[in-house]
């Protein structure tokens, strides 16, 4: 079973997902070339190289972790249940660092909140025969060929009484499920021309 909260602690490719929880590892190199030196990283906004983590999940006041952490952070008046939809993503150094020491500020200095109308989101991956509720790029050796991602959005009643929200929103459509599945490219390898 995957450990969304430990997996950046060790060096992953790819892709680390669960049914709630997404972790992407890309190389994102800095568009100034301004590195540092890992000893010389400061903040989360500098950049010890280009592997970055991007990682997905739901804020929630009934969750544990770094979710749990940004519902209390973004709805301090709210009691439980889902915030919304959040993403954190930094320097791969930086972060799994943090991680490893159990360092919560700097990996909520890291996340944001996306989208507070999101209720619920879930994550499922395609291996080319069935969907899996878990996926290790590491492990598998091998991307998804497809991410679905399915979020829920608020009802009119669950917006009007989340506390973070200063008033009900008149415009909120009833609760509605969106799914969309992702396909994942993948590059064949080159074959070398054959001298004839």
């Amino acid at each position: 079973m995957i450990d969304p909260e430990t997996v950046s602690t060790t060096y992953t490719s790819g892709l680390v997902g669960t049914a709630t929880d997404l972790q992407l590892f890309v190389s994102r190199p800095d568009p100034n070339l301004s590195y540092v030196s890992s000893q010389e990283l400061a903040t989360l906004d500098q950049r010890t190289g280009d592997l970055v983590i991007i990682r997905y999940l739901m804020a929630d006041k009934q969750g544990a972790g770094l979710g749990s952490e940004i519902a209390d952070r973004e709805a301090p008046g709210q009691d439980d249940g889902p915030v919304g939809l959040a993403r954190m993503s930094g320097d791969l150094y930086g972060l799994s660092t943090a991680v490893e020491n159990s360092e919560e500020s700097p990996q909520l200095a890291a996340a944001k909140l996306l989208a507070r109308e999101v209720a619920a989101v879930q994550f499922r991956y395609f291996d080319g025969i069935a969907w899996q509720e878990e996926w290790d790029s590491t492990a598998l050796n091998a991307l998804p060929k497809a991410i679905e991602i399915v979020l829920t959005v608020r009802d009119e009643e669950q917006a009007a009484n989340a506390s973070f929200l200063d008033e009900p929103d008149p415009y909120a459509l009833p609760s509605t499920t969106h799914r969309v599945v992702v396909p994942i490219p993948v590059a064949e390898p080159v074959v070398a021309e054959q001298v004839l």
